[in-house]
């Protein structure tokens, strides 16, 4: 009998790089373990040119209880660095890219972060 690996079984752990929101607000999150989940912490807030940019979203936890599936995946809760939206959230991670699902109802949003080490 042949076991399959996970589809998407690279590391999590490291900095990324989100995807401008709207606003322009670029962080850098560090993905560490938690307790038996991964969670990420805003280390940076950058604008979309890539400067250093204040924001209170700097220190506060944007991803917490991301438990790894079967498959790899991760399943847990993504809040956006600049509200107070929380969402039940996917994680896959392939190579220097993190895949971050968001589904609601009958519809989902894909956003993809960059590992930057």
């Amino acid at each position: 009998m042949a076991i399959s690996a996970p589809v998407f079984s690279d590391v999590a752990e490291g900095v990324w790089k989100s995807a401008p929101d709207v606003n322009g607000l670029v962080v850098h999150v560090r993905a560490r373990p938690c307790g038996q989940a991964l969670c990420g912490v805003v280390e940076r807030a950058k604008d979309r040119r890539g400067y250093d940019k204040k924001s209170t979203a700097v220190g506060k936890r944007v991803f917490w209880d991301m438990v790894q599936q079967a498959d790899g995946s991760y399943e847990g809760t993504l809040i956006k660095p600049s509200g107070n939206t929380r969402k039940q959230t996917t994680m896959l991670v392939d190579g220097n890219a993190m895949h971050l699902v968001k589904c609601t109802g009958n519809s989902g949003n894909e956003v993809v972060w960059t590992r930057l080490r």
